[in-house]
């Protein structure tokens, strides 16, 4: 369905009336929170180093922000981090307050999620466009292919481990989101015309 601009899919209000559910210590809503604030994040960059969102996209794993014209480089860089940046700024707010503690956390959470060098992720992404400004875009295709399959399995790793120890599987679940993804970039790779000035990011 669209708002204007905004586009919301069937998948995210299933996952959400699902988290709802299941949530019995207010999560849900202040998980809401903390991805709009890393939204804004991006948007408030985006702005700022003129730049324009087109449209929203909020999906059942995050949101995509389309643009009306690429970004360089090192924009493309900054609007990347700017989201994590976000989300650690209000944590370190939020941690000085007693009752403000679980919000802290899942901000610092997101953020640190957000940050690791996997190119669907933030971090992957501001990452790549430093590498094709300092060395070249071939260098930073190979160097985040490689950073892809070692964080994923890495990931899955942890996450199984966890499972079988009777832990939270929800690391399980992520580490099979970023296999599904990494399979996806080998399958219908969209790099080619230089990843940081496609004028589509991807943000979760």
């Amino acid at each position: 369905m669209r708002f204007g601009r905004v586009e919301v899919t069937g998948g995210f209000f299933l996952l959400l009336a699902w988290m709802n559910y299941l949530d019995h210590s207010f999560l849900v809503p202040m998980s809401l929170v903390a991805c709009a604030v890393h939204e804004l994040g991006h948007i408030m960059a985006i702005r700022l180093l003129g730049g324009d969102v087109k449209e929203i996209y909020i999906t059942a794993i995050g949101a995509e922000l389309v643009l009306d014209y690429p970004l360089g480089y090192w924009q493309e860089g900054v609007s990347a981090l700017a989201g994590p940046g976000s989300n650690l700024l209000l944590a370190w707010i939020c941690c000085n307050f007693e009752k403000g503690l679980a919000f802290a956390g899942l901000n610092l959470a997101l953020a640190v999620f957000n940050l690791l060098p996997v190119y669907r992720l933030d971090g992957g992404r501001a990452l790549h466009c430093t590498l094709s400004l300092l060395a070249s875009p071939e260098t930073a295709e190979r160097l985040g292919a490689w950073l892809d399959c070692l964080c994923t399995v890495g990931a899955l790793a942890a996450g199984l481990a966890l499972t079988l120890l009777g832990g939270n599987f929800t690391l399980l679940l992520v580490a099979f989101w970023l296999l599904i993804c990494v399979l996806k970039q080998n399958i219908y790779p969209y790099r080619k015309n230089r990843a940081c000035q496609r004028g589509r990011k991807k943000v979760q």
